[in-house]
């Protein structure tokens, strides 16, 4: 305990000093930390609450979501031909592989070689995208590869096309080569 020397004053300071103290350290330990925690789990609560209410949304709209997806894809595919897009040259030109490959696969026709790695022709109005496919395939396959090259949704300008037996494969198999440019707009 405190010395008889210590007038009751000073032993009324110390007690309000150890209390405070006490009540700041219960303070910074105890009281802060748990508010922090409890706004922080309120802040969860909120941004689940309105996630869980924005799913609720699109399930009960979801019909008409999937109806508006549907005709927009109708009307890119019956609509006009549009230009490749890409935030870079080399983008676009990734997304004309991927078409010219899947318009090869629709019409049964085996790509050999499909490079589209040239650097974009500025001379025109807009920059064209340069490609060469070489390719195999009866005359039906090439026919209809063409048709896709023709009529797809891309817009696609064919420079060169050749066409002549394959004389390493028996049978109605034809070599086609074909040099084609696409249009691009970087998006």
């Amino acid at each position: 305990m405190l010395s008889p020397r210590v007038s009751a004053r000073e032993r009324r300071t110390l007690a309000l000093g150890f209390a405070v103290s006490v009540a700041a350290l219960a303070l910074a330990y105890g009281v802060v930390p748990f508010a922090r925690r409890w706004h922080a789990r309120e802040d969860v609560i909120a941004a689940e609450t309105d996630r869980l209410g924005r799913l609720r949304g699109l399930v009960a709209s979801e019909d008409r979501l999937r109806s508006a997806v549907d005709e927009g894809a109708r009307s890119l595919a019956s609509g006009r031909q549009r230009l490749l897009a890409g935030r870079t040259a080399a983008l676009a030109a990734s997304t004309l592989q991927a078409a010219i490959q899947q318009y090869a696969d629709q019409s049964q026709v085996t790509v050999s070689r499909l490079d589209v790695a040239g650097a974009p022709d500025t001379g025109a109005d807009l920059p064209m995208i340069p490609a060469t496919v070489a390719a195999i395939g009866d005359i039906h396959g090439i026919v209809e590869l063409l048709g896709l090259l023709q009529n797809g949704p891309l817009s696609l300008e064919i420079s060169e096309l050749t066409v002549r037996p394959n004389p390493a494969l028996r049978g109605q198999p034809l070599q086609m080569t074909l040099v084609l440019r696409g249009a691009y707009i970087g998006s």
